[in-house]
């Protein structure tokens, strides 16, 4: 917070008034496991990209069938995991993997083998020196926060495991787990018949023409927020023709 401070009074003064653990992961309890965002939309983007513009029965025509082709896609991608005997998704292999490679680095310098605690000093360069860390194996917590965020052992926590001759993959959070990967994928869908052989509807569909009726002169206003997509196409005509 004293950076922000010293970089932005203002934004300091923004950030103070919200409780910590709603906009930093350092404060979430590791809820968040390295996600930034909290906006869900954004998750679906991806997969239903250019469906905003068509008649809603085609939106939901577009979302059922490129569901069905995301769930395809990631099941297939699970059993080849499970074929070559991968224990976690390319995310978390890479991370660990990423993490691995770092405690050659590290050193323990005193421990706790009842509570398996240790102390490890990184090794850095000469002109940023050394820093040391507390790792504790019974509670899954790091000085440096990584472990928590992440749900996987930090180097810290690799390094202290591996001094406790413990196995550092069992310390990995269970959701990362192939068999949760394709638990979550494991759902079916159901193909739709045509529309003619569906049963007829026990209710009625009824307009409501309140809804529709204008309450004042003139064009309806919105709430939309427009970007250049929304501008006609002879309005950038006569604006390049102007620039010029």
């Amino acid at each position: 917070m004293e950076a922000i401070k010293n970089k932005n009074i203002l934004a300091h003064m923004y950030l103070a008034g919200i409780s910590k653990e709603k906009w930093s992961m350092a404060h979430d309890g590791g809820w968040r496991r390295g996600v930034m965002t909290t906006n869900m939309s954004e998750c679906l983007n991806s997969v239903l990209k250019g469906a905003c513009r068509l008649p809603i029965s085609a939106i939901v025509h577009l979302t059922l069938l490129r569901c069905v082709k995301y769930f395809i896609e990631h099941v297939t991608k699970a059993q080849l995991m499970v074929h070559e005997n991968q224990l976690w998704p390319d995310y978390a292999c890479r991370k660990y993997e990423e993490w691995e490679r770092k405690p050659s680095k590290h050193c323990v310098v005193k421990y706790y083998v009842r509570s398996q605690t240790a102390q490890i000093v990184t090794g850095g360069r000469t002109s940023r020196g050394q820093h040391m860390q507390v790792v504790r194996i019974s509670t899954t917590d790091c000085s440096c926060g990584k472990w928590t965020i992440f749900g996987i052992p930090c180097s810290h926590a690799i390094c202290t495991a591996k001094w406790h001759s413990l196995d550092p993959t069992t310390l990995v959070q269970p959701w990362y787990n192939i068999s949760e990967y394709l638990a979550t994928y494991e759902g079916r869908f159901e193909p739709l018949a045509d529309e003619r052989y569906w049963d007829q509807p026990t209710f009625k569909l009824q307009h409501n023409t309140v809804r529709r009726e204008r309450r004042r002169v003139g064009r309806d206003t919105t709430t939309q927020l427009r970007n250049e997509m929304d501008r006609p196409v002879a309005t950038e005509r006569q604006q390049r023709r102007t620039n010029r």
